[in-house]
């Protein structure tokens, strides 16, 4: 006799089960990416193939391809096993816009264990264990993960972004504030060789890139804490991208942005786009928990950027917010 009713459960079920499962499908990639075994699947290999390959049992290599194949990584057919072609640029080691080494680096700050997350929680078990989000030997320690993040992910949006404003054929010079790579200033003038980049960073890490760029004649660096030091003048364009949160006073900030630029120059600021209550997107807020028990709130409340940007005399404020792979964007641009 057919049963007259295939589907079982609620949303809430479905969510909390697909909740415990979802761990699993990050260690099962990682373990994919430390292997390189994407890289071996560009072709079309048999678990057979891929157990004398990584020196692993068949059985078990067969077990690990199938999960591979459940979570949509790899295909298979006819038992061979390949790299999916939505992610074969992605997942392979050595392309230019491989996320591998970008994936395993963000995991490690962003994730937290269960017992980490009870002990953060109380006050009086909070602990420092080495640099943090606001000290500069953090930074050093994160530029080549920031340049990985730049290079293949944000900053092809980054540079739709710019070159789409009204006033991209009229600037000659821009500030990256905060900028924590040098990848932007080389992607810059790959799209606009006359153009002239300032950089500006904490010292540590603004002697790094001057290390990467100092045969790059139009690439100024320039080292300081934005709250104390000059920013510099002569701007056309000012870009700050998830660094306004380390200002003492935003409004302060923002009027020294707009004393360093050109009369008519824009100010354009790129932070994640969070609600009034701070509870969504998902991606920032869970993927800043970790950092946040420990430091704090980080990002900036919705609002804060345009109210500072009108207390600073910008004018022409607008707001747009971008749909990202990394969460949800407001994009604030202001005219000095």
């Amino acid at each position: 006799m057919l049963f007259n009713k295939s589907s079982f459960g609620d949303d809430a079920q479905f969510f909390l089960f697909d909740t415990l499962v979802a761990p699993l499908r990050w260690e099962i990639l990682s373990a994919g990416i430390k292997l390189k075994i994407f890289d071996y699947l560009q072709d079309a290999r048999t678990a057979k193939d891929v157990a004398l390959h990584f020196d692993f049992l068949e059985s078990r290599a067969e077990l690990f391809l199938n999960s591979m194949v459940s979570i949509g990584l790899i295909d298979k057919f006819k038992g061979k096993y390949q790299i999916s072609s939505s992610y074969r640029s992605l997942l392979t080691s050595g392309s230019d816009s491989s996320l591998c080494g970008l994936l395993q680096h963000l995991s490690q700050i962003k994730h937290v264990s269960e017992s980490e997350i009870i002990d953060l929680l109380s006050s009086k078990h909070q602990k420092k264990n080495g640099p943090t989000m606001k000290d500069p030997e953090f930074w050093n320690d994160m530029i080549e993960g920031l340049r990985l993040f730049h290079l293949s992910v944000r900053n092809p949006i980054v540079l739709d972004v710019l070159m789409s404003q009204p006033n991209w054929s009229d600037v000659n010079h821009i500030l990256d504030l905060g900028a924590g790579s040098e990848q932007l200033a080389i992607d810059l003038l790959s799209v606009k060789p006359d153009l002239k980049v300032t950089i500006f960073d904490l010292p540590g890490i603004a002697s790094l890139i001057k290390n990467q760029v100092f045969q790059k004649a139009q690439i100024n660096v320039l080292e300081g804490d934005m709250n104390t030091a000059s920013l510099g003048s002569g701007y056309d364009l000012v870009f700050a991208s998830m660094v306004l949160y380390y200002a003492n006073d935003l409004t302060h900030t923002l009027e020294k942005i707009r004393q360093s630029l050109n009369p008519g120059g824009m100010f354009l600021s790129f932070h994640e786009k969070l609600n009034s209550e701070r509870t969504s997107p998902e991606f920032h807020i869970v993927g800043r928990i970790h950092a946040e028990l420990k430091l704090g709130p980080l990002s900036l409340s919705s609002g804060s950027v345009e109210k500072a940007l009108a207390e600073a005399c910008f004018k022409d404020i607008f707001t747009q917010v971008l749909k990202t792979p990394f969460g949800d964007i407001e994009l604030v641009s202001g005219i000095a």
